[in-house]
């Protein structure tokens, strides 16, 4: 099952204060289509754009949200359809045209009668395919009139109904769509039009499942089975730019329409409408119809002539999350192993523990298996690094203390997980705001080790933390470093931070050739892990997994001469990545060679023991920021979609 957008493909330029500020694509049906495949459906659209620069934006712009453009066909001959956007500011709000003719050259590049090829498109449409459509011309007609597919109308103008009579309107969309959706401007011409008083009137004329009418602030009106809903809009954000926030709520009605199996009653409506709505806060704080889910191009003149004639792409200056998260990293960890936290991390009496179990998630995990590990190092205390479910159905009768590793310090899973623990027993290591986690835990402050500060009080931006696995991670690092009369630790973090930044950046600019073999797209990596080297493979394989940009397998050292050597030789491109303590033990000698004759990327660190385990965990953080960079794909905002979130949001029992 797809969900398919119809038309000629459409290329929006933007102005402000008369200045063109970038372009995008555009069209009613497409802005719609580009939003269900950000929200995880299957998408395509059938249409036709011009074999110029505009053409190439409107193809690009859908192809990069995820959406199927095969069946986009290039014309030579005709210029790519242009929406002229400009936006005035008056009196501290943004006011705005749109026109088909270029405010600098005054040009219109369009063409009116649409050129997709209806007999082709019917050929290729799946009995299956919900279709959307934004207007009612001569070939969109053709195809809603000769297929039983599923059919979706966004109406967002009425002057082509003008040039039909009462019944050739009525005969075009009666009992033809699944879903039509009005604006308040169209309901007020249909009603004027056929003398009716309701939206229930107009709704017994054209006889979809249901009407939907978009009223901006005021919310929305529903009709199905004869009866209105009207929804109320709760809190309205502040608009920077509306444009696109009808396209967005829709989207997010055929969306949820189809994950409910095509059913619509009171519920599916209240539960829908507080998403949509929710979606189109995020529409109305962006410039440009997609600016939520898309970035405008930046475009650049060429010589004299006007930009919409005669131009090309700017470089894209993508804002990374994983850049600003990664740069800021040395300073928050240095904030954290200074902040109160440590104080009340040194008061915890780990060496009478005789069996404590640390418990995280994620980035969290990693700070986990490294704080796990440290105790065990420093006192001979008898712990593990668990998941919040595999702790859940543990007999913990006789455990000494849970120590949970929590960003946010109010992850469901993890307090879920320990609520049959003893609070007494159980301490929380988060950068989480000390009040907020006691209120939301019941856990005593005192027991709360909490690194947010005054001057490390801001969170990561992001699906991946970075913070959270080496925060923790360095809280613990330093309690080893005054146990043991080291050095100053904040030396160390910054020395490691230095080394394998320089480090990947010398690498990653002296091997391009092989790393664009070794990084190819739907490659598959082995990581090697054991000994010191586990919270560093533990954070890898999660963030190559969790950002969707590879698959991996994580093989102990030793257990893979156990026979996973046999799935290996059986796969012809073996990519590892290997990491290492800096003295090499025999075994590893040994594998390594075994190893030789496939691509590897060997992690060697300066040190061993719990000092490598850090270094290498260090060198994670920069392993994976630097993949990103090389495949310019901003990790930190990977797509999925939001059936996932149902279970990432979950909360009950494990």
């Amino acid at each position: 099952m797809r969900i398919i957008s119809i038309g000629d493909l459409v290329t929006d330029f933007y102005y402000k204060n008369g200045k063109l500020v970038g372009v995008n694509g555009g069209m009613t049906s497409h802005n719609i289509i580009a939003n269900i495949a950000k929200l995880g459906l299957e998408t395509s659209v059938y249409g036709v754009c011009g074999n110029d620069m505009a053409g190439t934006i409107a193809i690009k712009s859908l192809k990069e949200v995820g959406t199927n453009i095969d069946d986009v066909k290039i014309i030579d001959d005709i210029n790519t359809r242009c929406f002229h956007v400009s936006y005035q500011e008056l009196n501290g709000k943004l006011e705005f045209t749109s026109k088909k003719r270029c405010p600098i050259c005054k040009v219109k590049r369009w063409y009116d009668e649409s050129k997709i090829d209806v007999k082709e498109i019917l050929k290729q449409i799946h009995e299956d395919d919900v279709l959307v459509f934004d207007n009612l011309n001569e070939k969109n007609q053709m195809i809603i009139d000769n297929c039983d597919n599923r059919k979706m109308l966004d109406l967002g103008q009425y002057f082509e109904l003008e040039n039909y009579s009462d019944n050739e309107i009525i005969e075009k969309m009666k009992n033809k769509f699944d879903f039509i959706n009005l604006n308040e401007r169209v309901e007020k011409y249909l009603k004027s039009r056929f003398s009716l008083q309701t939206l229930e009137e107009i709704y017994r004329i054209l006889q979809p499942k249901m009407i939907i009418v978009t009223r901006g602030k005021k919310g929305s009106d529903f009709v199905f089975d004869n009866h209105n809903i009207n929804k109320i809009l709760s809190n309205p954000s502040i608009e920077v730019d509306p444009t696109g926030a009808g396209d967005a709520f829709f989207a997010m009605f055929i969306s949820e329409y189809v994950k409910n199996n095509y059913m619509i009653d009171d519920k599916f409506i209240d539960s829908t409408f507080e998403k949509a709505t929710k979606l189109t806060k995020k529409v109305v704080k962006k410039f440009g119809a997609r600016g939520h889910i898309q970035t405008l191009y930046k475009i650049k003149k060429v010589k004299e002539k006007c930009t919409c004639e005669d131009f090309e792409l700017a470089v894209r200056k993508q804002i990374k999350r994983c850049s600003i998260n990664v740069n800021h990293l040395e300073a928050r960890i240095i904030h954290a192993v200074n902040s109160s936290a440590y104080d009340r991390l040194v008061k915890i009496d780990f060496k009478s523990l005789n069996h404590g179990i640390f418990v995280g998630t994620g980035g969290s995990f990693a700070g986990a298996k490294f704080s796990s590990k440290l105790i065990n190092q420093l006192y001979g205390t008898n712990t593990m690094a668990l998941y919040p479910r595999d702790l859940y159905y543990r007999n913990n009768q006789n455990l000494d203390a849970v120590f949970l590793f929590t960003y946010s310090g109010t992850t469901n899973d993890l307090i879920v997980s320990s609520s049959f623990i003893d609070d007494n027993k159980k301490y929380i290591i988060t950068k989480g705001e000390l009040q907020n986690v006691v209120a939301k835990t019941g856990i005593s402050k005192n027991n709360i080790v909490s690194y947010r500060t005054n001057t490390n009080k801001g969170k990561e931006r992001g699906f991946l933390s970075f913070e959270g696995a080496l925060a923790p991670a360095s809280l613990f690092l330093k309690l080893y470093f005054e146990k043991k009369s080291r050095n100053d630790v904040e030396d160390f973090m910054r020395d490691s931070i230095n080394y394998w930044k320089n480090y990947f950046d010398k690498y990653f600019k002296e091997n391009k050739k092989m790393l664009k073999e070794f990084l190819k797209e739907r490659n598959s990596f082995n990581i090697f892990t054991g000994d010191f080297t586990e919270s560093a493979a533990s954070d890898l394989e999660s963030k190559i997994i969790e950002s969707g940009i590879y698959n991996c397998l994580i093989h102990e050292k030793k257990n893979f001469s156990h026979g996973r050597f046999i799935n290996y030789e059986h796969l012809s491109h073996n990519k590892n990545i290997y990491f290492k303590q800096k003295t090499t033990s025999l075994y590893e000698k040994k594998l390594l060679e075994y190893l030789e004759k496939d691509e590897n990327l060997i992690i060697e660190s300066r040190y061993d023991g719990i000092l490598c385990e850090y270094d290498l965990l260090v060198a994670s953080q920069y392993l994976i920021y630097y993949i990103s960079n090389f495949l310019n794909i901003d990790i930190s905002k990977p797509t999925y979609n939001e059936d996932a979130m149902k279970i990432y949001y979950y909360r009950g029992s494990l």
